[in-house]
């Protein structure tokens, strides 16, 4: 179509500030637009998926986007408010209406109930423009409060390997480990399991992804060590 181009290959490295394409395309992530043309926010390799441009980082923090699913540590507790850290440049607010139901009075009721500093919560991002901090949310089922097992982090460009095509690989993981994982797209993961072993052998199988994410087979690699660990 006359007009519209993308000016570097797929899988190219690029860096912030240089022109990926031109026209009209929709954006998914690390880009940005002025004019008719997009930029990369920072260095990482250019991707297209129809008409979606994105850009991955190679490496470094976590970049919030509206509908994530993250893990987040509470690190302070307000009146009426948590601030919570979500792994990127910037801290996430969860106001106490987008934690609970329950009627809130800040001068008779306190907000620890919900959430106390040092608690990891699953929360989905509902807001983030760059002129205000993310805003989270809690009250959606299977939100909330995480209960025991183990938190582990790896870098955000292997959380898509990590989950598989259609979840295809953290089920395999579920499945052979018997535990019960969650995977934040801010590169932290919740593994709980009601034996010790079991937890760190999803954990040994996920760093294994980490390691061969450029590895063609890697599903039936996975699917053998972990039934030679079992």
């Amino acid at each position: 179509m006359k007009g519209i181009s993308i000016l570097v290959e797929e899988k190219d490295l690029v860096v912030p500030g240089q022109v990926v394409a031109e026209g009209n395309y929709s954006i998914d992530s690390g880009i940005y637009k002025q004019g008719n043309k997009y930029f990369s926010e920072y260095v990482g390799t250019f991707w297209k998926n129809g008409n979606k441009i994105s850009v991955r980082p190679l490496k470094g923090r976590y970049y919030p986007k509206v509908g994530d699913m993250v893990i987040g540590l509470v690190e302070d507790v307000a009146l009426t408010s948590f601030t919570v850290d979500i792994g990127g440049p910037y801290p996430a607010i969860l106001l106490v209406s987008n934690a609970t139901d329950a009627q809130f009075d800040p001068i008779k009721d306190d907000a620890r109930k919900i959430f106390k500093t040092g608690d990891a919560i699953r929360a989905e991002i509902i807001s983030f423009d760059r002129t205000r901090d993310p805003q989270l949310n809690t009250k959606k089922e299977g939100l909330g409060k995480l209960v025991g097992g183990r938190i582990i982090e790896v870098n955000p460009m292997h959380v898509r390997r990590i989950i598989g095509r259609n979840g295809s690989m953290i089920s395999l993981i579920k499945e052979k480990t018997e535990t019960k994982i969650i995977v934040g797209h801010n590169g932290r993961i919740w593994i709980r399991g009601e034996d010790l072993k079991k937890e760190l052998l999803a954990t040994e199988a996920i760093d294994k992804i980490v390691r061969e994410a450029h590895v063609s087979g890697l599903t039936d690699r996975v699917a053998e060590f972990l039934t030679e660990r079992s």
